[in-house]
């Protein structure tokens, strides 16, 4: 009987190159998603907030929301009185349909505000602001007059 020259080592079945490719193709195959997704989602935020945005419209009657909001601050502080409020708030409409529409309202008479369709609402109210805008002494509450204002403003289209 033949003696054996010792053991025998025997190497390690050898791993396939295919595992690495696959282990590869997975890697690029999640990081391409991870990146398809984040763009796909900011797309869409961007999008939306793109939506959200507000018209120049939308702009200006926030604009002129705080200059009404100023008059009744000042109101508040005791910097003017009613009588000074209103007049500042005449001009202040006033100045609103002249950004809003183009229209040079600023001498006009209240008859031609009322008669202009599309000046209607503020020639209503500037009419209801003369009375306490000229006399001497009026009862009219300048907060009224304010949240009229603002009403307008806002239903404006």
């Amino acid at each position: 009987m033949p003696i054996a020259d010792g053991p025998q080592i025997i190497d390690p079945p050898q791993y396939s190159v295919a595992w690495l490719i696959l282990a590869a193709l997975c890697a690029l195959v999640i990081a391409a998603l991870v990146l398809g997704t984040l763009r796909i989602t900011r797309a869409v935020v961007e999008r939306s907030a793109y939506a959200r945005r507000p018209s120049d419209v939308e702009t200006l009657k926030a604009e002129f929301l705080r200059a009404v909001n100023a008059v009744g601050d000042r109101v508040d502080e005791g910097e003017v009185d009613s009588r000074e409020a209103h007049r500042e708030l005449t001009a202040v409409m006033r100045a609103f349909v002249r950004r809003t529409t183009g229209l040079d309202v600023t001498s006009q008479d209240v008859a031609a505000l009322r008669a202009d369709a599309r000046t209607r609402e503020v020639g209503e109210l500037v009419a209801d602001l003369q009375e306490p805008e000229f006399a001497l002494a009026s009862s009219r509450d300048i907060e009224e007059s304010l949240r009229r204002a603002r009403g307008v403003i806002r239903a404006w289209s």
